[in-house]
């Protein structure tokens, strides 16, 4: 139990990696062929060796780690595999039952990477989650990009994904923001968040998190290319995999009338239903949970807002010691809210600095066709956000970073003796 995460996730990349050098293999060697006007059986056979045979081992590997197959199943050897490919050349069927071998093994593993966490009802804002989760290179191709949102963001034919080495940041994230010229949806919301003391008012713009924690690069020290030229490098292969997932959703109405709550004993969250519609044309998904879901087709190591397989935006009122003090609160806006409406032309990746920065604009990402996305040199501020922290708003911040610490040592510590009671039921 302890190893068996890592052994399953280098069996898949290995697999991921030895369908992509199959496609790539078939592709050149069809190109080949019309070039040359020769039958397909006159292909190299060579050209088949390290990907049918390491794809075939990787998937067999992973099976045997999840107890599919057992380690007595009388199955070829990577070693056979290779001398009898050298032999002759291998059928076209087996070929192809390999490679759906290795693509089942890989989905497997992928979908189960990407389920919904711990199971609970947790979407709200981890500010204070360590930001060191690494991210290993995975590399996908994709044959033709989709526009049907419906279809599963891991689905192979679909991809063309984002595969720069990176780490998770809890100080970035793409979201949505009300733009400026909402004037009154900013000053409700900003009026609501200030009476019902939210810990985020100066750190937070009101927002909706649609990829949180997202992605900065991990920089070679060692690299004959400048880390400013990697920086570079890697903001313009991330501006790219964004506007690919923007120009998928056209601009879009956001209507803000309810309200909800989740959390328990130890933690509670008020938070505000961003009700999202197209405001061209009819579709029966929220705008907001399509972009959700075409910005996880590009980035898939991004699953984080996904709970339970499942994406429900929300915009976060305020935070409190259980769900009794948010269900109050809940109550108290409810009586005084007017519903409010604006268009959602753009969303945005933001970037804070330090553990009480605040997120500002690192680039801007318009919505509908063609989307042109810059990085800013400096990271703007939002017009209608405060320029310090004010006393209560650091004392309400502190509050709940000392609430989450106590839980997590609660945790840690059930889960302590829940382990020291297994052992001694062991012995």
């Amino acid at each position: 139990r302890t190893n068996w995460p890592g052994n399953m996730k280098s069996a898949a990349y290995a697999t991921l990696t030895s369908i992509v050098c199959a496609r790539r293999v078939r592709t050149s060697a069809f190109v080949e062929r019309q070039r040359q006007k020769t039958p397909r059986s006159q292909v190299a056979a060579e050209q088949q060796n390290n990907w049918f045979s390491d794809g075939r081992k990787a998937a067999i590997d992973l099976k045997r780690e999840l107890g599919i197959l057992d380690d007595d199943d009388d199955l070829m050897s990577s070693k056979d595999d290779i001398n009898r490919i050298k032999e002759e050349e291998v059928p076209a069927n087996e070929i192809e039952d390999a490679i759906e071998t290795g693509k089942a093994a890989a989905r497997a593993l992928l979908a189960q990477m990407s389920g919904g966490g711990d199971g609970g009802d947790d979407r709200g804002d981890s500010e204070d989650a360590p930001d060191d989760r690494r991210i290993q290179k995975v590399s996908f191709q994709k044959n033709d990009r989709t526009s049907d949102s419906s279809q599963h963001p891991f689905e192979e034919d679909a991809l063309d994904v984002f595969n720069l080495p990176a780490r998770k940041s809890h100080s970035l994230t793409v979201c949505m923001v009300p733009p400026a010229s909402a004037t009154l949806a900013w000053a409700q919301l900003t009026a609501a968040r200030r009476r019902c003391k939210d810990p985020g008012f100066f750190r937070w713009p009101p927002h909706v998190n649609i990829v949180y924690p997202f992605l900065e690069p991990i920089l070679e020290k060692d690299s004959i290319i400048s880390e400013e030229d990697q920086r570079k490098s890697f903001q313009r292969e991330v501006a790219r995999h964004l506007a690919l997932a923007a120009e998928q959703v056209e601009p879009f109405d956001v209507t803000i009338d309810s309200f909800g709550i989740f959390g328990g004993k130890s933690r509670g969250v008020m938070w505000a239903y961003p009700r999202s519609k197209c405001t061209v044309g009819t579709t029966d998904e929220e705008p907001l949970i399509t972009m959700q879901k075409e910005l996880e087709k590009q980035f898939p190591m991004c699953t984080d807002q996904r709970k339970n397989g499942k994406f429900s935006p929300h915009m976060t009122i305020s935070h409190y010691e259980d769900s009794d003090g948010a269900l109050e609160a809940k109550t108290e806006i409810e009586e005084s809210w007017a519903s409010v409406s604006f268009n959602v032309p753009e969303i945005y990746l933001l970037r804070r600095e330090g553990d009480g920065g605040q997120f500002k604009i690192l680039a801007t990402i318009p919505l509908g066709c063609n989307p042109n996305v810059e990085f800013n040199e400096v990271t703007l501020p939002f017009v209608d956000m405060p320029l310090t922290e004010e006393d209560w708003v650091r004392e309400e911040r502190m509050a709940m970073k000392k609430r989450r610490n106590g839980n997590r040592r609660r945790r840690n510590r059930r889960g302590s003796n829940r382990g020291q009671e297994t052992e001694k039921d062991a012995q």
